[in-house]
């Protein structure tokens, strides 16, 4: 039960309540009596270790607002069984039922709660304290016992010596998964697990989510859908969190939890601050917006909210980490106000690590790129984020530039976590079959970062399109890489013998100052390797403190040509301008999504793009003609130079080649991957299939001695391939190059939707139905599978839309693949 102040006071003088509970009023010595516990009752035991131990407390105290922790705290002190202790806060609750609609309260249901997730395993012992205005009560010594886990469960996520996170027992965990923020449908529950169940069954593994008041926040203006205000947590989306944690800690899905958005801190980009309980204008503290960051009792609020969050949920394994914002430089005034918000992140950052228990992870996120060095270089902050919208056929280039740069530059590991095309979800369902989500997510991960890209739109786009089968082949080849192991990290590389364009994207955005200089090299290559490129390209007149014209030194092998894509949005009067060896030959007005091209004779040339116009324009893309290569290639590799992991594209293979030609770009074949800086000896090279997460071919390679490179002859490249090198073949034919020839024969080609392809096998001497036979759309879906029938016919399925498909042979190791198109 509890007892209100009032009842103590109202006899005594005319008090009130301030803010936070406490009596306000003439002053005067009075004493309550101390709080007292009525019974500790634990939930069933044994627990398994890293699993929910629970305790429900009983508890007569002084108290008016059971959520505020500085009317009553609830706490208890857990000694292991090798003697150390661990200090968790309760939290206060109340039960609902889980279901679909509104869901009213349970009335006298509310109770206090003790979370804990044992470490060790045998006897544990605690006491639990409760402190109110009457002092501090301390129960007696209980116990319980914990036992094994299951053998799937590694326990919590932490850092380590490498640009990858662990679990405690030492196990890597590469995060592979997309945002769902939120849910839409009045049953949450309904909702996220029919999400969960499709991501996990394809091999996913983590999820963010916000506290947004729309989804499963807790706290937001009274009134509005059950909420109560500031510290009086809603128990409906609270409840709604104790069944999604769980079930993802049952299935092995980790959640990023993002506490803060920036809507409720702006007026300006989706603008929360009208409804916010920290307005003024609502029973607030905050005169205007940005005070959230600096105003005493603002921060106080943030806190006693973030301390139930913690002692709510901190006890879950399910939590990859607290994110203390979402995209934080949209709240209004973030320029004027960096310092003020770097040290509220600070401040916050060092809170949770105080009163977590578990010591989940800390990060925070950006709109764009490099937002806040100092936030970024906060030991408290243990991995940094990156969020890209960028409408490009090779979005993924502009990803892994992003990860490698903070790679580089804060040493510590780095997320992709939101990619799109665009802030507008129409511009990805332009893209039905996921080729950009595809590349997004193998880009990155390659790139260094700590898992897939996390693409945004998880409810409409993700979902309508039926694309979760774009993450089993990456789950495959992940398990199959040491990237803790052997402390995978970038590695110089690069592709020959597929001449093409070279295609920088732009990857800063909006405020930041790219390079100036950067040298196209003879190989395809830049350097800087990752060109700093602003998305904005700034005009003459406004904005000029953020210019940074962008110049290019290359040397053209024979003439060719230099273009300027232009993006979707511009300022005022803004102008694409060209320069050639200090000669302006182009000078036009920008027009969205066109393309400025000069040529460019052969020899050594300094091109220079500027904005010679009023305001800024959008720069998509910059292509130098014959410069580059088809196939690009991102390698990670080991300290000891004898390990390598990595992802080849044909990068012609986007969403907007396919869209605009209406097929699949020719196969590369011939090519060599080179890897820079490896050690000598004999390697066995194996090459993943994309689509499928099989092996598709193994070399034997080596590096002789006083040699500096190491040269892999890959497979032909229809769209992508991943590969691991290292000094273990894992099979008797390691010697041989098992994909074979791919140029079996399939006929008639193109075929009519239930008409029959017959196959000319590419091995003589081999009986059709030792074959698998699988057919592929144009993104990797699995359309049909059967072994081949000694005709050696396989008959297409009637009303197969027409358009290009993927046949696959398997056989021992070996597949061969064909395209076929349908009509």
């Amino acid at each position: 039960m509890k007892i209100l102040y009032s009842l103590f006071l109202v006899c005594l003088a005319p008090l009130t309540l301030s803010a936070y509970g406490t009596p306000v009023g003439p002053s005067f010595h009075f004493e309550l009596p101390p709080a007292t516990i009525d019974a500790v009752t634990a939930d069933a035991t044994p627990v398994k270790r890293y699993d929910k131990f629970e305790a429900t407390v009983a508890l007569t105290a002084a108290y008016d607002n059971p959520y505020d922790y500085d009317q009553i705290t609830v706490s208890a002190i857990f000694t292991s069984p090798s003697g150390g202790t661990t200090a968790v806060d309760g939290f206060y609750m109340e039960d609902y039922p889980l279901s679909g609609g509104a869901n009213p309260k349970v009335a006298g249901a509310g109770t206090f709660k003790i979370r804990f997730s044992p470490y060790e395993t045998g006897q544990w012992t605690y006491r639990v304290s409760v402190q109110d205005a009457g002092g501090t009560t301390t129960g007696e010594l209980l116990d319980f016992l914990a036992v094994a886990e299951n053998s799937s469960t590694g326990g919590f996520v932490r850092t380590g010596s490498t640009n990858y996170l662990e679990l405690n027992n030492g196990e890597q965990l590469v995060l592979i998964g997309e945002n769902m923020a939120w849910h839409n449908s009045n049953d949450a529950i309904a909702t996220y697990r029919s999400w969960l169940d499709k991501l996990s069954a394809s091999g996913g593994n983590f999820i963010r989510l916000w506290h947004a008041h729309w989804g499963l926040g807790i706290e937001w203006e009274a009134g509005w859908q059950g909420f109560e205000g500031l510290r009086r947590y809603k128990q409906e989306t609270s409840a709604y969190q104790d069944w999604l944690y769980d079930y993802c800690a049952d299935r092995d899905i980790y959640v990023m939890l993002a506490l803060q958005h920036h809507g409720p801190v702006s007026t300006r980009v989706n603008p929360n601050w009208e409804e916010s309980p920290y307005n003024v204008a609502n029973g607030g503290p905050c005169a205007n917006p940005w005070e959230f960051f600096t105003n005493a009792e603002a921060i106080a609020h943030t806190k006693n909210r973030f301390r139930y969050i913690v002692a709510r949920w901190g006890y879950s394994r399910a939590i990859q980490s607290w994110e203390l914002f979402n995209e934080v430089n949209w709240t209004d005034d973030f320029d004027q106000h960096r310092a003020e918000i770097a040290e509220w992140h600070a401040e916050m950052a060092l809170y949770l690590k105080t009163i977590d228990p578990n010591q989940h992870l800390v990060t925070t996120s950006y709109a764009d790129a490099d937002q806040d060095p100092e936030v970024w270089s906060n030991p408290d902050i243990d991995f940094t984020q990156t969020h890209f919208y960028i409408n490009s056929p090779n979005l993924e280039r502009a990803l892994v530039g992003g990860i490698r740069d903070y790679l580089d530059e804060y040493g510590k590991p780095t997320l992709t976590g939101e990619f799109g095309l665009s802030g507008n979800p129409a511009e990805s369902n332009a893209d039905p079959d996921g080729i950009h989500f595809h590349n997004g997510m193998w880009g990155p991960l390659f790139g260094g970062g700590l898992g897939t890209g996390m693409t945004w739109w998880w409810d409409v786009y993700i979902e309508v399109q039926n694309l979760y089968y774009h993450f089993d082949p990456i789950r495959r080849v992940v398990d199959e890489m040491p990237f803790v192991a052997k402390n995978l990290q970038p590695q110089e590389a690069y592709v020959r013998g597929a001449p093409g364009d070279l295609t920088l994207s732009p990857n800063l955005g909006w405020g930041t100052l790219g390079d100036l200089d950067i040298t196209i090299n003879p190989n395809g290559t830049t350097t800087p390797a990752t060109p700093a490129l602003n998305r904005y390209l700034y005009g003459s007149e406004y904005n000029t403190e953020n210019r940074s014209p962008p110049s290019f030194l290359v040397d053209y092998p024979a003439a060719g040509e230099f273009t300027v894509t232009a993006g979707s949005e511009f300022g005022t009067a803004a102008r694409i301008s060209i320069y050639l060896d200090d000669v302006l030959l182009l000078d036009e007005i920008a027009t969205a999504t066109t393309d400025y091209t000069i040529n460019v004779p052969v020899g050594a040339r300094v091109i220079k793009v500027d904005n010679l116009g009023t305001d800024w324009a959008t720069i998509s893309a910059y292509r130098f003609s014959g410069l580059g290569s088809r196939a690009d290639v991102y390698v990670l590799s080991s300290e000891e130079k004898d390990v390598a992991g990595g992802w080849l594209l044909n990068n012609e293979y986007n969403h907007e080649y396919l869209a605009g030609n209406g097929s699949v770009p020719n196969i590369i074949t011939g090519t060599e991957v080179v890897i820079a800086d490896f050690a000598p000896g004999t390697y066995y090279a194996k090459w993943y299939d994309c689509l499928t997460g099989e092996i598709v071919s193994m070399e034997e390679v080596v590096v002789a001695a006083g040699d500096t490179n190491l040269i892999l002859l890959p497979p032909p490249l229809a769209w992508d391939l991943a590969f691991r090198v290292d000094g273990d073949s894992g099979t008797s034919t390691a010697t041989t190059n098992l994909a074979g020839d791919v140029s079996f024969t399939a006929y008639p080609n193109p075929v009519v939707a239930g008409g029959s392809v017959t196959i000319e096998l590419p091995l003589s001497g081999t009986a059709a139905h030792d074959y698998q036979a699988r057919l592929y759309d144009v993104a990797g879906r699995l359309i049909k599978q059967e072994a081949l029938a000694g005709d050696q016919q396989l008959m297409m399925p009637a009303g197969l839309p027409a358009g290009l498909y993927w046949l696959k042979l398997s056989k021992q190791g070996r597949t061969f693949s064909r395209p076929i198109v349908v009509n």
